[in-house]
């Protein structure tokens, strides 16, 4: 039994006749919270910092820090001191795999006065990448038949790297094939599997080596190994017969005998290993044959090579003989080429341009034929090949030297072209024909062979001679107004030729108009006008022709003959224009125009001498015209103002041109004389000054239209532009327009550019319009106009940022009530302002979004006012934040949006006290043993939360009211400063944490139970509480009775509802408490788990467990669900039942239930034989160390466990009826700040074994998971169950050895649950 150190510092106060002795209790140093974690890469090299052990004093002791354990000691030191740990010797995470990467030391804190505190500091190893891939099952070697399908898989490698995440994931790539011919041949997977890509082929390889690379995905660089796998290639029997040679060919002559042997081919079978005859076939030729045996290839019949082809292929296919039987499926062909040589045995031949042989050949051609000139095409052959077919051609004969070949030399075959040699000999006068040979004559061959043909020529007449005339050249002369078919002269030719040759034909050629005006009598030679129209020698006055003579045969000659045109009166003079236009300004004397006409007869004649005179049109005679120039000009100043306005300035005289032949010829002609105007007259305005109102929103409108007026009468002097000359400043312009009568007006616009402004701007304006002429030296005119601006609502209203700053409201505010007031400003006189929320944003304390619709009808605003309303209850605690999105709109703005810019005000919702506390943990019973109780023992724990904030958050537990209950006496009120006191924190959760605690005056020696009434008050005004009652019975530690179960502790401590529940059903009358689950002790030979439970009866005090044992063992139905629940034994060692004996059990119990006198009968006998020995054993079992590693904090797995000695992270004291653990699995949570201790007050705490404890589990997930592979003995489907087994088994199966002895209070040395005559009490 571990005994509780506590150390009092004495303190002697002298005062003035006497001393005063004081004590104060001194506390033990307690390690932070986040002393229960660290991580440490297992790259750290030696002496490196990894961490630092940190612990608070509240006496302020000087403290030093140490660490226990072989493991801690291996591999590292601390600093004493400071407390900072480095690394003594390198870790090396691989050997720690198997217990989840991390393993367990002990750090220690010593103030020097207290006892030494420990605790366990889980060291979590973090991987690096140092490991490479490992191949397994080395060596790797397959073989596959080379028929195998593409897809299969062949072979699956497997590498593993012992290394953690992606430093252990493991990847493969095949780097290279031996023989690399194919390297898409193979392909590997993710997996390591292999698989053939391509088609095997034992011919092509019959083994292939793959070199397979595994490589992991670790940072900042991977590491890789690699292995081989020979790949052997089995033959299958699938190859057809192979010739020996890929290529056959052999040359025989064409005169080869009958029945010789040209060549012998050979095939063999194509698998290897399998050597079947082979039979050979010959296809496609007559004139070959093969031997089926031998392969040998014949000739049977005579070779033509000039009837065969050349080259002859012959087909010989190759089979296999399988068991003497031809397998045509396993056929091979080749092919053979026979080259046939060539025989000279053919002459050569003469062929016709028909293709047809002959010796004979017929042409005509004319006398005189040019030299050169092709008459005859002859082909010529000889079938033999080479210098067989080489022969030479020539002429010879009387006559042959008038002609001549294209060549003399030909190969095998050619076409010869006979030609003209000596054109000066074919004369038809002298000779009509000639007849001469032509012969062919083989020149290298022996034989010599040769062919001869005739050839005739006939030889026809030619014209020769053309007619001649009696001059080169003609000159003729042709009045131009003479008439049709008038006879100039006649021009004849002569011919020497006879007969039809010399008749000569004439005929006239030129250009169309000289055909068109003359001809020529085509037999007499005549020249005549042919059409008198085209005789004006104005026109033209030549025309040259050319005369042609022709004979009979074809023959002409060509003479020129020159007409030339003789004049006649006969032309009107011609103005050069339809209309002559002179221009002169008024009051100006000058000559204004020229007029001219022509006249085309013959120049310098009387014909073509014209006069000119004004005729029309100058009534009052103001011009003057020169008869010979033409020119006309002004005799007096002319007056534009005074003319006729329907005259437009214009003047119309016509003029005549006459010549001075016989009789005479005339013309006339318009003359147009413009009279210009002077700009003499300057622009006048219809008014000198305008009054005019604007709206200040006018845009494109003429405001006003202004216009002046000219008396000059030509646009560029009475045409006006107009201008603003002043007072505009640019908000005003100036545009022309046309008005009635096209007089050009000026209208006045407001500049699109700007706008009136009417609030900020000028409210009058005076402007100067000016216009202008656009006559030289331009005259100018002006006017004034007043504008007066009248005011238009065009103002956008605008919301006033001050009145959108960030308000508070509070929650529960009352309806209606004014939140704040939204202003806003519109400069326009007569603006309507109303004000409108266009959104609502509902905020969480950190600015998040949460939905409207929580906060959507909190608020309103008063339309006209702008005042901002409670519209709804305003609950902080569902939103922190309201954002409203709010806009102004002016309802008589006409220009220009009505809607200001939507602004944004944030309402802070303030809290309210409006929420009381809430108990989120409490207990209803606890159990005191009463050799444990001590000063300041915390007996209960309670937690309460409130969701207000600030001060109405803050929850202060206070006592209410005590009533002790007992049973020898009434009930009595306590004061709670009398009896008990509750410490107030705040946990790491955020929840309030209010601790139960005895005070050491407190009478526990009379036993009976405690009702503490305890309340949560909050800090608002008025403040809110909640209370709650908790029951604190005072037991003696020796009156629990012991359940032992075959099931690990996680499973009993799920099951413990169910157990419960059967233990009140079979004690109704009493409360059935649990107060611990323990491992059972290796010591006592037992597999399983230790349940302390109390029975107090309804006045506080407990049962005696001897009468609830005897109970319950003659309950055979709470005993039968106990037994299905793992129950093994009730109290003792003795009664342990294996569970290879539950049928027996069941048969027992069947038989306990018929036979109910003899269980009667050993229920009264037996406790009386062993009762003493039996309760000495109850109280040595008690003190039974078995460690317990848990958590500090609470887990709703576990019910109220009295008699424990969990201890809190502050300091050394006993935490009372604590719960075991704190998820629904048992698994342990690296990121919580979780402190180990014993839950038995009356252990040493020792820490279990590192190793045995961090095989315990996993960080992983639980749900739907094998979590319990190593459950001993029992197959647990319930995974949550497994869990919860698999960490209470083996942390405290971890114990040492239970002693076997202990001593008690006595002195006497007991051996624990070794008693033989316990098994007297057996089931």
């Amino acid at each position: 039994m571990r005994t509780l150190h506590y150390l009092y510092a004495v303190c002697i106060i002298l005062i003035p006749g006497k001393s005063t002795l004081i004590w104060s209790q001194n506390v033990a140093p307690t390690f932070k919270a986040n002393m229960t974690v660290v991580h440490v890469t297992e790259a750290a090299p030696r002496g490196t910092f990894v961490f630092r052990i940190a612990a608070d004093d509240k006496d302020g002791d000087p403290l030093s820090y140490g660490l226990e354990g072989e493991l801690a000691l291996l591999y590292f030191m601390v600093n004493s001191s400071s407390g900072d740990v480095i690394v003594k010797e390198a870790i090396d995470r691989e050997v720690y795999e198997n217990s989840n990467d991390h393993f367990g030391v002990i750090i220690t804190v010593d103030d020097g006065i207290n006892a030494l505190v420990r605790k366990t500091l889980h060291i979590y190893i973090e991987d690096v990448n140092d490991n490479s891939p490992v191949f397994k099952g080395l060596p790797y070697q397959v073989e596959v038949a080379e028929n195998e399908n593409v897809g299969t898989e062949i072979f699956k490698v497997f590498a593993r790297d012992i290394d953690r995440g992606n430093n252990g994931s493991v990847t493969y790539e095949i780097l290279e094939l031996l023989p690399s011919d194919n390297n898409d041949l193979f392909e590997i997977s993710k997996n390591g599997s292999i698989y053939l890509k391509g088609q095997l082929d034992f011919s092509v390889s019959t083994i292939y080596q793959l070199l397979v690379k595994a490589e992991d995905q670790g940072e900042p660089e991977t590491k890789y190994s690699t292995a081989r796998l020979i790949v052997n290639v089995i033959d299958i029997p699938n190859k057809p017969p192979e010739y020996l040679s890929s290529f056959y060919y052999v040359r025989v002559p064409e005169n080869l005998p009958v029945n010789t042997s040209i060549i012998t081919i050979t095939a063999i079978d194509g698998d290897q290993g399998i050597n079947n005859p082979v039979r050979y076939s010959i296809n496609g030729t007559k004139a070959f044959t093969v031997d089926e045996v031998t392969g040998t290839i014949t000739v049977v019949s005579l070779l033509d090579r000039e009837e065969m082809k050349e080259h002859v292929t012959i087909d010989i296919t190759a089979f296999e003989l399988v068991e003497g039987v031809k397998d045509l499926s396993a056929s091979t062909t080749a092919a053979v080429t026979v080259l046939i040589l060539d025989v000279n045995d053919n002459k050569p031949t003469f062929y016709s341009v028909h293709g047809i042989s002959t010796d004979k050949f017929h042409v005509s051609v004319p006398e005189e034929t040019a030299n050169g000139v092709p008459i005859l095409h002859i082909f010529v052959q000889d079938l033999d090949q080479g210098y067989n077919g080489t022969f030479e051609v020539f002429l010879f004969g009387a006559n042959s030297t008038a002609f001549k070949l294209n060549q003399n030399i030909v190969y095998n075959e050619g076409i010869l072209t006979l030609q003209v040699a000596s054109s000066e000999r074919l004369d038809f006068e002298k000779s009509d024909f000639s007849q001469f040979q032509i012969c062919a004559v083989e020149m290298e061959t022996q034989e010599m062979f040769s062919s001869v043909a005739i050839v005739h020529v006939d030889i026809t007449d030619r014209n020769d001679n053309s007619p001649v005339f009696d001059q080169d050249y003609f000159l003729l002369e042709v009045p131009e107004d003479s008439p049709n078919g008038y006879s100039v002269t006649c021009i004849t030719a002569t011919d020497a030729d006879s007969s039809d040759l010399h008749r000569i034909t004439y005929q006239l050629l030129g250009s169309d108009s000289v055909l068109q005006t003359f001809d020529v009598d085509p037999h007499l030679g005549t020249f005549f006008v042919k059409n008198k129209m085209f005789l004006d020698r104005e026109k033209r006055q030549q025309f040259f022709a050319i005369l042609q003579a022709r004979d009979g045969g074809g023959l002409a000659t060509n003479v020129q003959i020159e007409v030339s045109i003789s004049d006649a009166n006969d032309e009107v003079p011609i103005f050069q224009r339809n209309s002559y236009t002179g221009f002169i300004k008024e009051n100006v004397i000058k000559d204004i125009v020229q007029v001219q006409a022509f006249d085309r007869d013959q120049e310098g004649s009387p014909n073509s001498n014209i006069i000119y005179s004004i005729i029309e049109g100058d009534p009052v005679k103001h011009f003057t015209m020169n008869s010979s120039t033409g020119i006309i000009s002004a005799v007096k100043p002319l007056d534009r103002e005074s003319m006729d306005d329907s005259l437009n300035g214009i003047i119309n005289l016509t003029v005549q041109a006459r010549d001075c032949g016989n009789p005479p010829h005339s013309s006339t002609v318009q003359v147009v004389i413009k009279v210009e105007d002077v700009n003499d007259n300057k622009p006048v305005f219809n008014q000198s000054t305008i009054f005019v109102a604007v709206p200040e929103d006018q845009l494109d409108h003429c405001i006003v239209s202004i216009w002046a007026s000219d008396n000059d009468v030509t646009d560029p002097n009475r045409l006006l532009i107009y201008s603003l000359e002043d007072g505009a400043r640019g908000q005003f312009i100036l545009s022309t327009e046309k008005i009635e009568l096209h007089q050009p007006a000026a209208c006045i616009r407001v500049n699109p550019e700007y706008r009136l402004d009417y609030d900020g701007g000028p409210r009058k304006y005076r402007l100067k319009v000016a216009a202008n002429d656009f006559g030289f030296n331009p005259n100018t005119g002006d006017m004034t106009i007043e504008v007066d601006i009248l005011d238009v609502n065009d103002e956008t209203p605008v919301l006033i940022g001050s009145s959108l700053s960030d308000v508070f409201a509070s929650e529960n505010g009352r309806i209606n009530a004014t939140v704040t007031a939204i202003q806003a400003f519109d400069p326009d006189t007569d603006a309507e302002l109303h004000f409108f929320i266009q959104g609502t944003e509902c905020l969480d304390e950190k600015g998040e979004r949460l939905s409207s619709s929580l906060c959507k009808n909190w608020f309103q605003v008063m339309e006209q006012s702008g005042s901002l309303l409670y519209s709804g209850s305003v609950d902080r605690e569902s939103v922190q934040a309201v954002q409203l999105r709010v806009q102004v709109v002016d309802y008589n703005t006409v220009l220009s949006s009505n809607m200001s810019e939507e602004g944004h005000i944030k309402i802070i919702i303030a809290d309210e006290n409006d929420n009381p506390p809430e108990f989120t943990k409490m207990e209803n019973k606890s159990v005191v043993p009463t050799e444990f109780i001590i000063d300041g023992l915390e007996i209960a724990v309670f937690e309460a939360t409130d969701y207000d904030v600030g001060k109405n958050g803050i929850i202060t537990f206070c006592i209410v009211e005590v009533i002790f209950s007992t049973t020898d006496a009434l009930p009595i009120n306590k004061t709670a400063a009398e009896s008990f006191y509750i410490q107030t924190s705040l946990n790491s959760e955020h929840l309030w944490q209010g601790s139960l605690r005895i005070k050491n005056h407190l009478d526990f020696t009379r036993k009976g139970g405690w009702k503490v009434k305890v309340a949560a008050i909050d800090g608002g005004l008025p403040s809110n509480s909640v209370h709650h009652l908790l029951e604190v019975f005072v037991v003696d530690g020796n009156s629990k009775l012991q359940l032992i179960f075959d099931s690990s502790p996680g499973s009993v401590l799920l099951n413990k509802k169910k157990i419960l529940s059967v233990l009140e059903a079979g004690e109704p009358e009493n409360t059935v408490i649990v107060s611990k689950i323990s491992p059972a002790v290796k010591s006592m030979n037992l597999k399983g788990t230790l349940m302390d439970v109390y029975f107090i009866c309804g006045n506080g005090t407990t049962v005696d467990p001897d009468v609830v044992r005897r109970q319950l063992e003659q309950n055979v139905s709470v005993l039968s669900k106990l037994i299905d629940m793992g129950l093994i034994i009730v109290g003792s060692n003795d009664s342990h039942l294996q569970p290879d004996n539950k049928n027996i059990l069941y048969g027992v119990i069947f038989i306990l239930a018929g036979a109910n006198i003899i269980s009667i009968t050993l229920a009264a006998f037996v406790p009386v034989c062993i009762r003493q020995s039996y309760q000495h054993k109850l109280k040595a079992a008690s003190a039974m160390t078995a460690t317990v590693m848990t958590s500090v904090r609470s887990n709703p797995m576990i019910g109220d466990v009295p008699g424990t000695n969990m201890h809190s992270s502050e300091g050394s004291n006993p935490i009372w009826n604590k719960t075991l653990f704190s998820e629904a699995s048992s698994y342990f949570n690296a990121e919580a700040c979780l402190d180990e201790k014993s839950l038995n007050s009356l252990d040493d705490n020792v820490i279990a074994d590192e190793k045995d404890y961090f095989n315990i589990r996993k960080p992983s997930k639980y749900k739907d998971q094998d979590i319990l592979k190593g459950a001993q003995g029992k197959d647990v489907t319930n995974s949550q169950e497994m869990a919860s087994q698999e960490f209470l088994s083996v942390v405290l199966a971890s114990h040492e050895e239970c002693k076997k002895t202990e001593k008690l209070e006595s002195g006497k040395t007991v051996c624990l649950f070794s008693n033989k005559g316990l098994k007297c009490t057996d089931l």
